[in-house]
């Protein structure tokens, strides 16, 4: 039977000590978490209360949180089952300890399915103390067939709707919550209880953890202020101030990275301009900074390019030109003003268009700028690289909000007023630019509001998006006619049709409406082409086609920017957020390798490629970097290797010659590629010319697993299907010496000494072996330990350790003479399925099914900085360059992913995407008037400091 703990151990006396009252904040509850769990795995149950319990806590108060950890005999109590599920209903989450001996109490899965039966399965958390957890996608289940800790309610079709949270602590034993990764890990599940994002529990944590040493420090220092002389007494003082100083820098850094977290997430509202700057300088003010913090940052939002902001003042609206270079905006000052992209740098001077306030936005080849004017009521054309103007005043008639229009040659304007005061009708008017005429006789009317119209390619039909609440349509018309063209598209009960644009080819419409959804429409039959897109929480207030008419971009009142497959009818990526209003104006640049967004007042607009991945190479299974020069290559499950910058662009034409999949490849000397393959075969490819050199190499018996190659690239080495390891000479592409054999089923990695006089093996067999690269033969004993098979080995730079993981997911670290484990057992991913060690040997990057990307520190074992996601499907293989900058991900998604992997590489990366420096201003409101000015991105522009002059 099961026995426990509640929240609180009893005393020695075996009396029961009362759980802590509960606290205002959460008085609907009595607990903040229940620990369901079995005997057997009482340690660990102690060990997550104990650190629940620490994580967090406040200084004076007992606990962090209150846990309830049940530890009454089964046997003594007829009524138990009543007072632990009441336990549970006063309880705000479940965290349920899975292992082997819970899988097999009754116990446990009745409390998991009274949870998921009374709560459902929000709020339900997962520790794995032991065995295998597989999901079933298909079914929304853990898989019994390959999960020995399943419960058998959790094995139940849809008994959950995703894949489950949960920290895997096999290896942490004795449990102690002041171990360091397994505090990390308790930390893990401690955030979604707080309600917080990791990050910022953990520095609130360090900094109560700070309070404590603080006032002990300051305990010894005046009991040692009293037994020092008078001389000492100044140097004290002077020491102190300065450690007073940095402890104030340290909060302060810790409080703006919180911050900075806390409005990239959302959780508060703000600016990711704000965020990225305050992050920044918190490294610059800290005296030990948090690298990880800007790696987290630029994962946040990984699409964003840019972020330009425009230093003018009353932005009514802005537009980044086609090409991508410049940005126009319209000022409530009656002004058009254009900017540097790159910059955030005004460009001439600005234009006196209009009277009051004014809307701007460039044609669609970007050579031409429309504007609008509220006040005085005209529209015009302007020349966007001289700010002249193009033709006369088009005058526009009284009504509400006004909408301008260029056609696509540049030749006509669309005018209209979303309801004219007499009748509330909308009416749209064509005008030649030149002119001043009508093109049209007579304006065209509709039964509603005007709030958006389109020009067709060929500039001879417009879209008008009408708003006639509560429903809406979207109505084409001739232009030189005026006459309606169709049938009115849309109406229902799907709310009012907010925008429109036109395909390329012009021959769709793409509307977004009220409801949040876009629709597309055939223009020739007027009839809706399949399911309407859906995901904005709010009204689309913006959408564009890409050039090639492939996908959508639309931007919402939710002030998200979304893109859309067409054919497919999915969603990419997550959405884009930073916007701090509704997105009024999305747009794909010219060459469709970016996407523009715009947020009116907010005077920014912001570059997106959604596109992250470097490369994209169909089945790519394995990726190597090339020695000293900035390229890689990658293989795929179609026998083909292909070329990369790391820009994503592609040298020269696929190589093709194995039979199937490429399983491994790396650069040999002479710009050489070494490559195995499932056909058994390793085969030398020249890099220049992308051929094949010499005949293939043969006598595996069986698929060649694994490959590595010397440094001076004169020797590879290869495992296989067979159980053998052998030793190639790159220049002759002949076997060196004898098979070496030993290992029980296949070879699955191998990797040789900086030296070239090693050979290590790791094999299905769950060994890792050493091997004298001379004679073939084996150096002692296996190497033992992994629970499952040695997935992975390689030799760190200066040949004296070695790095190797398992199917068990974890990473063991070895001294290669006296073959011992040193430091303690890294585990994160689940499966590992690639390693890296960098150049300088003080990193190795892990990939593992959990489709991140690990960096750790060889010393300590522990992560660097968060887990790098990005990737939508299992990552295959994973490379460092040659100089430690760059990481390359493949992923079965068919994407290549490059990766910065320093610090320094991380804070240029965030201020790649700002235009202007933190300010005087914003430095003394946002980081402290107390501590002097920095700039934390050389180079940017810093705007100017009314109160100062600076």
């Amino acid at each position: 039977m099961r026995t426990g703990q509640a929240s609180t151990e009893q005393a020695s006396t075996g009396a029961a000590i009362t759980p802590e009252a509960p606290r205002p904040s959460s008085a609907c509850y009595e607990y903040d978490a229940f620990i369901s769990y079995a005997h057997a795995d009482r340690p660990i149950a102690a060990g997550i209360q104990k650190g629940l319990h620490r994580i967090g806590r406040r200084v004076g108060r007992l606990h962090a949180l209150r846990v309830f950890r049940d530890a009454t005999d089964l046997t003594a109590s007829p009524d138990l089952w009543g007072r632990v599920s009441d336990a549970m209903d006063r309880a705000r989450y479940l965290i349920v300890v899975l292992s082997p001996h819970s899988a097999r109490s009754g116990w446990v899965n009745k409390e998991v399915g009274h949870w998921l039966r009374e709560r459902g399965p929000d709020r339900l958390l997962f520790v794995l103390a032991d065995g295998h957890l597989t999901w079933d996608e298909t079914a929304r289940r853990l898989d019994p067939g390959h999960s020995d800790v399943a419960l058998p309610v959790l094995t139940e079709p849809g008994s959950l709707p995703t894949e489950p949270f949960y920290v895997d602590v096999t290896e942490d034993a004795p449990w102690d919550p002041a171990a360091p990764l397994f505090r990390e890990k308790v930390t893990d599940l401690a955030a979604p209880i707080h309600g917080k994002p990791k990050y910022e529990l953990a520095g609130e944590d360090l900094r109560e953890l700070r309070k404590f040493r603080r006032f002990r420090r300051g305990v010894l220092a005046g009991l040692a202020v009293l037994t020092v002389v008078a001389v000492a007494a100044a140097f004290l003082a002077v020491a102190k101030q300065r450690e007073a100083e940095r402890q104030r820098n340290e909060a302060i850094a810790l409080r703006l990275v919180a911050d900075g977290q806390a409005l990239l997430s959302g959780a508060r509202p703000g600016s990711d301009a704000r965020a990225l700057k305050q992050i920044l300088a918190a490294r610059s003010i800290g005296s030990s900074p948090d690298d990880g913090a800007l790696l987290w940052a630029l994962l946040a939002q990984p699409e964003l390019l840019k972020i330009v902001e425009v230093p003018a003042p009353d932005i009514a609206t802005a537009m980044l030109s086609p090409d991508g270079q410049r940005v126009v905006t319209g000022g409530k000052d009656g002004t058009v003003r254009l900017w540097d992209a790159g910059t955030g740098r005004a460009i001439g001077d600005p234009i006196a268009a209009h009277d009051g306030l004014v809307s701007a936005e460039f044609t669609r080849d970007g050579q031409r700028i429309a504007s609008a004017g509220w006040d005085d009521r005209t529209a015009r054309v302007w020349d966007a690289v001289d700010g002249t103007p193009i033709g006369v005043p088009i005058p526009l008639p009284a009504g509400d909000m006004k909408i301008a229009e260029v056609s696509p040659d540049g030749r006509r304007i669309a005018v209209a007023t979303s309801a004219e005061q007499v009748g509330r009708t909308g009416a749209v008017r064509v005008w030649d630019v030149q002119t001043g005429t009508p093109v049209a006789a007579s304006a065209i009317h509709v039964d509603g509001f005007v709030l958006d119209v389109a020009f067709a390619p060929d500039g001879q039909r417009i879209a008008v998006s009408v708003g006639a609440p509560p429903e809406g349509e979207v109505r084409i018309w001739d232009v030189t006619t005026g006459a309606p063209v169709g049938d009115p598209m849309g109406g229902g009960d799907a709310g009012m049709t907010i925008t429109a644009a036109f395909s390329p080819d012009g021959r769709r419409v793409a509307a977004g409406g009220e409801d949040g959804a876009v629709r597309i429409w055939d223009i020739e039959t007027f009839q809706e082409l399949g399911a309407p897109l859906t995901g904005h929480e709010g009204a689309v207030a913006s959408v564009a086609f890409s050039p090639d008419g492939r996908r959508l971009v639309t931007g919402g009142a939710d002030r998200t920017v979304r893109a859309w497959d067409i054919e497919s009818r999915r969603q990419i990526g997550d959405p884009m957020t930073g916007h701090q209003g509704w997105v009024e104006h999305v747009a794909f640049t010219a060459d469709g390798a970016g996407i523009a967004s715009a947020s009116g007042s907010e005077g920014v607009v912001r570059v997106w490629n959604i596109d992250v991945g470097a490369a994209n190479h169909d089945g790519v299974t394995s990726v190597a970097f090339a020695p000293d020069v900035p390229y890689f290559a990658s293989g795929g499950t179609d026998g083909s290797l292909k070329i990369w910058s790391v820009d994503g662009e592609r040298y020269g034409e696929p190589m093709i010659g194995h039979r199937g999949v490429v399983t491994s490849i790396g650069f040999a000397s002479a710009g050489r590629i070494v490559s195995g393959g499932a056909d058994g075969t390793l085969r030398v490819w020249d890099a220049g010319t992308q051929r094949q050199v010499g005949a293939p190499m043969t006598g595996h018996q069986g698929a060649v697993l694994s490959t590595a190659v010397t440094p001076d690239g004169r020797r590879v080495v290869s495992g296989g299907e067979d159980g053998t390891v052998r030793i190639w000479d790159a220049g002759t592409q002949r076997q060196v010496g004898a098979s070496m054999a030993g290992h029980e089923g296949y070879v699955l990695s191998v990797a040789i000494s900086p030296d070239g006089g090693r050979v290590v093996s790791g094999g299905q067999d769950n060994t890792v072996r050493i091997w004298d690269a001379g004679s073939g033969r084996q150096i002692g004993d296996p190497i033992s330990g992994h629970a499952g098979q040695a997935r992975n080995v390689a030799f760190t730079p200066d040949g004296r350790r070695l790095v190797t993981t398992d199917l068990e997911g974890t990473i063991r670290f070895w001294d290669i003479e006296t073959r011992e484990r040193v430091g303690a057992i890294a585990s994160g991913h689940g499966l590992v399925t690639g390693l890296a060690v960098d150049h300088d040997g003080r990193r190795v990057a892990t990939a593992g099914y959990d489709r991140t990307v690990r960096l750790w520190d060889v010393e300590s074992g522990r992560p660097l900085g968060p887990p790098i996601t990005g990737h939508t499907a299992v990552i295959t293989s994973i490379a460092f360059s040659s100089d430690g900058r760059y990481l390359v991900s493949a992923g079965m998604d068919d994407s290549i992913m490059l990766w910065p992997t320093t610090p320094e590489e991380w804070e240029a990366a965030l201020c790649g995407k700002l235009t202007v420096d933190i300010g005087h201003r914003q430095w003394r409101e946002w980081i402290s008037p107390d501590i002097p000015y920095e700039e934390v991105c050389t180079g940017l522009p810093v705007p100017p400091d009314a109160a100062t002059g600076e």
